[in-house]
């Protein structure tokens, strides 16, 4: 069996370019301070969480990098043995037949002596501390094709539904800054970049060094974050950096339990239901209010990213609300919080993560590549159709596009093997694909991903 290379090359749509200034003004503690000071004082005296939500939450996911114990990634390493499993499944099964992306499931890619435990990757996802690592596989031992066999098959056993990224129908992104484009990063896609898009020096900033590096510090570069829509993020390191350029994640349980000791307004102003969504209907309402934060069916889910809350940074004579003083001071302790309780993946090329997008936030350290080596990981999403979470009807809306019926008007599926060789700017940009556009047949512009992962 051999894979179609027109079904995973012939369609690879580029993520929109997103303006780096004032996309997340709010995010500039030195502004903010003192409004959140003012806001904290005016709201010190709600005791009580918000309606409907727990007091404290004592679950699994509720982890915290400060925990003494440390917090423990459950990581299946597959070693030889499971490596020649999927390497003997993969030879049977392309000496009979060609195989396209969406063909690769479990169902058809048979791995009998990995299943429990990649069943148990996907428990420990939905019911543990929200994050797995597949360890194993050399990408430096087989081709492109190959690798993205390797991930659609052992990411179906995480997630048997896959998510539509964009309204062209790309089923991976590719996050990467390749060295054959010529557009600056200045009008590039904060995933095509490895820079910051904020500039807080409360977030992570790089320098120039010699032999001519770039060398980050030691916060995200990256606003915490999820992507919207998503249930299960999940990503193939293909490459790394030679410096910085980790996954952060954090714990939206244990950042609600530290604010409830600490800030608990902060959870009433992120319940309530009047934070305008962007979402990038040409046809419908342009935005919609929604909570960030929900207490549902016994989880708690954020469904937070910065791209798409208030107006979009380019739009002039936007009907999207700004933003309250108490939004912009709750989101920039939110941020606080995060860093406070956060992780960094230590992770190697090869690796396939895992990531519950409902439970955790993440975020990503600037980085700097070699002359002849750029940071590429390749990202899918996923969800669960036995073990996933309920989704509340406030956070129906981006998760339709990805899953639902949204994602069904999307009528083909591509799955790129390779970044696009030439970058190209769309006309139309906003933060996340999590929003599928409806289409425009006379500009073909399209909506994308927002902040990076």
């Amino acid at each position: 069996m051999t894979l179609r290379r027109k079904e995973m090359t012939d369609h690879i749509s580029p993520l929109s370019s997103e303006s780096v200034i004032n996309l997340q003004g709010w995010l500039r503690s030195e502004e903010h301070g003192l409004a959140a000071d003012i806001v904290s004082r005016q709201h010190s005296s709600i005791p009580q969480p918000p309606r409907g939500f727990p007091s404290h939450i004592n679950d699994p996911i509720g982890w915290s990098g400060l925990d003494a114990d440390g917090t423990q990634v459950h990581i299946f390493d597959l070693k030889s043995s499971g490596q020649a499993a999927v390497e003997e499944c993969w030879q049977s099964l392309r000496e009979d037949q060609e195989l396209d992306g969406d063909e690769v499931t479990r169902d058809v890619f048979l791995l009998p002596t990995l299943q429990s435990q990649l069943d148990q990757c996907a428990f420990q996802v939905h019911r543990g501390k929200g994050l797995c690592i597949i360890r194993g596989l050399d990408p430096e031992r087989r081709s492109v094709e190959d690798n993205t066999i390797f991930f659609l098959a052992l990411a179906s056993y995480v997630g048997d539904q896959r998510g539509v990224q964009n309204s062209k129908g790309d089923m991976l992104s590719h996050v990467t800054e390749s060295k054959s484009w010529s557009v600056p990063r200045e009008r590039r896609h904060g995933i095509h970049t490895n820079t910051s898009l904020v500039s807080s020096p409360s977030f992570l900033r790089v320098r120039r060094m010699k032999r001519k590096r770039l060398v980050p510090t030691n916060t995200p570069s990256q606003p915490f974050h999820n992507d919207m829509g998503c249930e299960i993020l999940s990503m193939q390191i293909r490459e790394q950096a030679i410096v910085g350029g980790r996954t952060c994640v954090a714990s939206i349980a244990a950042i609600y339990n530290d604010l409830m000791q600490s800030n608990p307004w902060v959870l009433h102003a992120l319940a309530k239901h009047n934070w305008p969504i962007q979402t990038s209907s040409k046809k419908g309402p342009p935005f919609v209010m929604c909570p960030l934060l929900e207490s549902h069916d016994g989880h708690l889910l954020i469904s937070m990213d910065p791209a798409r809350i208030g107006p979009h940074p380019r739009a002039r004579n936007s009907v999207i609300p700004n933003l309250t003083a108490e939004q912009q001071a709750a989101l920039a302790i939110l941020q606080k919080a995060a860093e406070k309780h956060q992780v960094q993946l230590d992770t190697q090329p090869g690796d396939i993560v895992f990531i519950n997008n409902l439970g955790l936030l993440h975020a990503r350290e600037s980085y700097g590549d070699s002359d002849s080596s750029s940071r590429h990981l390749v990202r899918l999403w996923l969800r669960n159709t036995e073990l996933g979470w309920a989704i509340p009807p406030s956070m129906k809306m981006p998760w339709d596009a990805v899953f639902g019926d949204g994602a069904e008007k999307v009528i083909n599926r591509y799955y790129p093997v390779v970044p696009m060789p030439k970058y190209m700017e769309c006309r139309y940009s906003n933060g996340t694909a999590a929003f599928v556009a409806d289409s425009d047949e006379d500009n073909g512009d399209d909506v994308t991903t927002g902040i990076a992962s």
